[in-house]
């Protein structure tokens, strides 16, 4: 797919722009490189390319793509020139710094290390589909969820947009699939699942295992809850879902899309068959887990 990971959202207000009027607002937010003394930067670069439109309208959906930079100083280089200035300072003053000044210091090395420091950039994609009322964002962070929804935000001024409200907790369902073995149609076991202990904390990872066993019954039996689910859907797509409905290692067995030399048609086809994939197994996952109540 498209999409590895996806962080979904429903938006909680109409989208009345267009796509060229939205490409319009998010230049105030278009992506501009870490210079001087800013430690990182986020912003919005073309879908298609560097000279690209910033959004790209297909099958109902646009696409966005925002680029994330950030300069990172070794805690090492800090910790060497944080060390000599005080060694210097206080063979001057002839006393102990204080952990007040000593702070203070360390944080002026930051300042002056970040200028030189090299920056480390990520690409992250999502796209709005304003007719199902969601936002899906291509990340396994929730901070980078976060701030790809804080620059849509700050692009057109107001955004409201809320993760999916089920109304039966997932990991109650999560639980009882395991250990029951029964699950909705079109669904079934994938091969992986996280196990926590509610009391003690204690986690127990399955990975690439067959789900449908004795062992991971006992877990279950002695107390344990299933936080994160394999899933597979019709027998196409394959899914990790966590408690939060996060979506994870997203993947098709088989695809539609055909082989295209032109890289805006692969990508198109690519959309289009993620949008409809994620639009009809949505509302089947939601179904699944109590159903979903939708924002005002």
């Amino acid at each position: 797919m498209l999409f590895k990971n996806a962080f979904v959202y429903r938006l909680a207000q109409d989208l009345e722009l267009d796509g060229e009027a939205l490409a319009a607002q998010l230049e105030i937010r278009q992506f501009s490189p870490c210079t001087g003394i800013r430690p990182s930067s986020f912003g919005w670069i073309s879908p298609l390319g560097h000279e690209g439109p910033l959004v790209h309208e297909v099958g109902g959906c646009i696409l966005l793509r925002a680029r994330r930079e950030e300069k990172v100083v070794p805690t090492s280089a800090i910790n060497d020139l944080m060390l000599e200035k005080i060694e210097r300072l206080e063979g001057i003053e002839g006393r102990k710094l204080n952990t007040k000044e000593r702070q203070r210091i360390k944080e002026d090395c930051t300042t002056e290390l970040i200028p030189r420091a090299l920056p480390r950039s990520k690409k992250i994609m999502g796209y709005l589909a304003p007719r199902d009322k969601l936002l899906v964002i291509d990340t396994a962070s929730a901070a980078e969820a976060e701030l790809f929804i804080d620059c849509i935000r700050s692009s057109l001024g107001s955004f409201r947009v809320v993760p999916p409200q089920v109304k039966e907790k997932p990991t109650d369902h999560f639980t009882q699939w395991l250990l029951k073995r029964q699950l909705p149609d079109n669904l079934g076991l994938g091969e992986q699942c996280d196990l926590m202990d509610a009391e003690t904390g204690a986690t127990v990872t399955c990975r690439r295992q067959d789900l449908d066993t004795r062992e991971i019954r006992n877990h279950i039996e002695a107390g344990k809850m299933c936080t994160k689910i394999g899933l597979r859907w019709h027998g196409e797509l394959q899914v990790t879902v966590d408690k939060d409905l996060a979506l994870r290692q997203l993947k098709m067995d088989s695809s539609d899309i055909p082989d295209d030399e032109d890289p805006i048609a692969q990508l198109d086809a690519a959309l289009v068959d993620m949008s409809m994939t994620l639009a009809r197994f949505l509302p089947e996952l939601f179904s699944a887990l109590g159903g979903e109540t939708l924002p005002d």
